[in-house]
């Protein structure tokens, strides 16, 4: 801040690139390198998409991330960082495809959803959603410790 008590920063409006990613970052127009990317892809269940195919063969749909992750890659800064969300019962090839495109494990992050899921006759319902957290190098260039205490979990009695 300056004398008075103006911050000096200076915001730039950040600039939005519609279309598909993999081309977008392979054009070369992204002038500007990453801090941070947050990767919340469809997850290839079949969903009903305007403009997108989100049932395509599992190697296929796992190369294109394999893709996507690479050329964040490429595009972040030394001391960027990614967060990759996807379904719970990908976190294995999450991992593999972040490895495999030199990013480095920090944390495995549970995402509680607050809203019910649905029952499942043959598995529970999903109430949480799994993030990678990965950086560039081997510690974040920047992390901004939690500055509360989370309350410990209840025990939920019926």
């Amino acid at each position: 801040m300056n004398k008075t008590g103006q911050n000096n920063v200076i915001q730039k409006k950040p600039k939005i690139y519609e279309g598909d990613c993999i081309d977008i970052l392979k054009s070369g127009q992204i002038k500007e390198k990453f801090d941070l990317t947050f990767l919340d892809p469809p997850f290839n269940q079949g969903k009903e998409y305007e403009n997108y195919n989100d049932s395509i063969p599992h190697d296929d749909y796992w190369d294109m991330m394999h893709t996507v992750c690479k050329l964040v890659y490429r595009q972040t800064k030394k001391s960027g960082s990614i967060y990759f969300m996807q379904r719970e019962k990908n976190l294995a090839e999450m991992l593999d495809v972040l490895q495999q495109t030199n990013w480095h494990l920090q944390n495995i992050i549970i995402w509680k959803k607050k809203t019910s899921a649905v029952p499942m006759g043959y598995r529970y319902g999903k109430h949480y959603q799994p993030i990678v957290f990965a950086t560039k190098t081997n510690k974040p260039g920047v992390f901004n410790k939690l500055r509360i205490d989370p309350p410990p979990p209840q025990l939920q009695t019926s």
